[in-house]
């Protein structure tokens, strides 16, 4: 009889247990993690699919991206897979995009996700663009809670090019609420200084309204970060932030080479401290390969250069 209520006991845990602090915003793309994911005012390609959608105008490019990324906590995996399109003569910038996470939960039960999204993104004049992104996600097994197993929800984002050098960004993520603390309802708003064409340092805060589904917490927390073009054929990343809901405190670092084609992304991100004894600091790793589809055809370099510089062109970053 006792065994037969242990295996009960067990089955109830197993289902019933709040799982650590994760959800698909997690995923921020390689290169916004390399810089502590401080890229939305200055988002550009498959960034602002994911953070910004109106930051699809900021440059001329049309790219397609494959991602890797893992992260220890729970042995989470994703893949992701977007195109970016902003070339378009009418300046309506589209991207699209599919993303797939898998994890596991302390007891070795698999969970599995499935994000996929629509963005448009339009300017009005040199300084202003709004943009939108249409998602449907699907949590299943240990992912799903009772009250949630995905659904339709949207973001919507507007980018202010206060002069060539100073850009503000502001976006909604997740406005139709889910219920869930995987798909957490954000407000997040940035500011990006680009003190030459080859530098950029970005600043970000991020208040989630939507309690976390184990430490039941919630606030705002910030992100900084850099990047540094070198010759048009490195880019090195760097920055790091405060996570509210988890209480954990990061530093990051990215680093790409890129050429006429395409690019090779890496980006690193590690806890650097955690409130609970029962966690343990988190270390996230991300692969991406671009391909720049014009350069590709035409042989010519991708014009990544905004359309309010006057600076030579340069591959999107």
């Amino acid at each position: 009889m006792r065994a037969v209520r242990f295996v009960v006991f067990l089955a109830f845990a197993v289902v019933a247990l709040p799982r650590v602090g994760f959800a698909f915003d997690d995923f921020e793309g390689t290169r916004a993690q390399g810089m502590g994911g401080a890229t939305r005012a200055w988002a550009l390609g498959d960034s602002a699919i994911l953070l910004n959608p109106s930051g699809m105008t900021l440059a001329k490019v049309y790219n397609v991206e494959a991602s890797y990324g893992y992260t220890s906590r729970m042995s989470g995996q994703f893949l992701h897979a977007s195109i970016v399109d902003s070339t378009s003569a009418s300046n309506l910038a589209a991207g699209a995009y599919y993303t797939y996470r898998s994890d596991e939960s302390s007891f070795g039960v698999p969970g599995h996700g499935h994000e996929a999204g629509l963005s448009l993104a339009l300017p009005f004049g040199r300084y202003l663009s709004f943009g939108v992104t249409g998602k449907w996600l699907r949590l299943v097994d240990s992912d799903a809670v009772p009250d949630s197993t995905g659904g339709i929800t949207f973001d919507a984002g507007a980018t202010v090019r206060a002069t060539d050098r100073f850009s503000l960004g502001v976006v909604g993520q997740n406005l139709r609420d889910l219920q869930t603390g995987q798909v957490p309802q954000l407000m997040s708003y940035g500011l990006a200084f680009l003190p030459l064409p080859t530098v950029t340092v970005a600043i970000d805060g991020v208040t989630t309204f939507t309690h976390d589904d184990v430490t039941h917490a919630r606030g705002t927390g910030f992100r900084a970060g850099g990047e540094w073009s070198i010759m048009q054929r490195v880019a090195v990343r760097t920055g790091g932030g405060y996570d509210p809901n988890l209480g954990v405190g990061y530093v990051a670092g990215g680093l790409s080479a890129l050429s006429e084609i395409g690019a090779v992304d890496l980006g690193v991100r590690g806890d650097v401290w955690t409130p609970y004894d029962w966690s343990r600091k988190n270390l996230w790793i991300g692969l991406s390969l671009r391909l720049f589809v014009g350069s590709a055809a035409s042989g010519d370099e991708p014009d990544a250069t905004p359309p309010s510089s006057s600076s030579s062109a340069l591959p999107p970053l």
